[in-house]
């Protein structure tokens, strides 16, 4: 099943992804399914336990048996990311190796885990502002697991029982700031959580869906080129391995994000492209690229990277 956020006049519903478009689960479970108070929220749904597929599956179909199903979808949703304030992002650089090589990195053997902010999340369709002084901002196609039980100190053969399902997840990264701030020994979490620095969705394939993430063909297109191809069998570490050494690093619990690093290839983004990322059985994430208008007031203007403004 392939299950999304979007707005309505009422606040946010979950609606899920059929063949012939988009349905409001939230108000189908409220008719077919009145015992299930978390139908609002696909976070709640997740953290509940709810088997999801086949209570949504059943909804559906008792609709269109009645011949009302009509009356439940959604034209034109207002896409939201899927997950709603998940406790935590987490976020894999360097997991793909023509990355590193790319990047002139050395390989470590074990992840390397940074934060996304969930408040930088915006939705399919939504725009990615740039910074309004001179950056390199890129993005980064990722495939992203949502974790569906809590866990801690699994192993990785543990690990599929503990996913909910995947999504795409742009990390996009502002990298004049990342270098500068490597220097530091910085050089990821304030250089990929600027506003609006995580486009994710367009919805959730859940894993009844999708069993298996491991072999997944993924493309970036710009203004509608293609512009590079991968696929998720060039991963290092597997969405399984990821999951168990996050949950040795801290409790992973119900709608946790994990984004699970990009592959090689040219990433740079300008004002007025329009980027989609593309996962085999997944779906498409777009989103336009803005220049942004309103001035930063503690940022050095006119260069790209700068010292910060201080109180004199």
């Amino acid at each position: 099943m392939k299950l999304l956020s979007f707005a309505t006049d009422a606040g946010p519903h979950v609606g899920v992804k059929l063949d012939d478009g988009v349905v409001d689960l939230t108000r189908a479970l409220a008719e077919t399914h009145p015992e299930v108070h978390e139908g609002g929220s696909l976070l709640a749904i997740i953290a509940a336990g709810i088997d999801i597929d086949t209570v949504g599956a059943a909804s559906i179909e008792r609709l269109r048996a009645a011949g009302r199903l009509a009356e439940f979808r959604v034209a034109a949703p207002k896409f939201l990311p899927p997950i709603l304030r998940p406790s935590k992002i987490l976020a894999l650089a360097l997991n793909y190796q023509e990355h590193i090589d790319e990047s002139k990195l050395t390989f470590l053997d074990e992840p390397i885990i940074f934060e996304k902010y969930p408040s930088t999340m915006i939705g399919h369709g939504d725009a990615i502002e740039l910074p309004p002084f001179p950056q390199m901002v890129d993005e980064e196609h990722e495939l992203a697991l949502v974790v569906g039980r809590a866990c801690r100190h699994i192993a990785p053969a543990e690990a599929a029982d503990h996913i909910f399902g995947y999504t795409i997840c742009n990390d996009v990264s502002a990298r004049d700031r990342q270098r500068e701030r490597l220097k530091m020994g910085q050089p990821y979490s304030y250089a990929k959580n600027f506003a609006t620095f995580c486009p994710m969705g367009p919805w959730v394939v859940t894993r009844a869906e999708l069993p298996d993430a491991r072999n997944l063909d993924m493309e970036v297109r710009v203004n509608g080129e293609s512009r590079r191809k991968g696929n998720s069998r060039d991963m290092i570490f597997d969405p399984y391995e990821v999951l168990a050494y996050c949950s040795d690093y801290t409790a992973m619990e119900p709608g946790d994000v994990i984004s699970l690093g990009t592959f090689a290839g040219f990433k740079r983004l300008a004002a007025g492209d329009e980027v989609s990322l593309i996962i085999d059985r997944i779906g498409t994430l777009t989103n336009k690229v803005v220049a942004g208008t309103t001035p930063w007031r503690n940022f050095a203007e006119g260069t790209a990277t700068g010292k910060l403004v201080r109180r004199k």
